[in-house]
């Protein structure tokens, strides 16, 4: 019964972020170029995981890493499985 709620305030969460950057009011910018994206996640969590990440990014001459030509964290289903990850620990 639990995961039935779960998932239908992380359906509510999800829809209700989706594309942030078109409300004239919001702080999110679209910065990929994908047609719609979630803005929940306005950070990687694979940030941290160095090359094993598995997202599209390049290592800047500084060493840091760009990961603006990745949308792994901007996708949907990434984001619903993140967070029901997180909310049932």
């Amino acid at each position: 019964m639990i995961d039935k709620y779960l998932n239908y305030h992380i359906n509510r969460i999800i829809k209700a972020t989706n594309d942030l950057y078109n409300d004239p009011n919001s702080i999110c910018k679209k910065c990929h170029d994908k047609e719609s994206i979630n803005c929940i996640l306005c950070y990687c969590p694979r940030y941290e995981m160095g090359t094993e990440c598995g997202g599209n990014f390049t290592i800047l001459d500084n060493c840091v890493k760009d990961c603006s030509n990745c949308t792994i964290p901007h996708d949907s289903l990434y984001v619903t499985e993140w967070l029901k990850n997180k909310l049932s620990n």
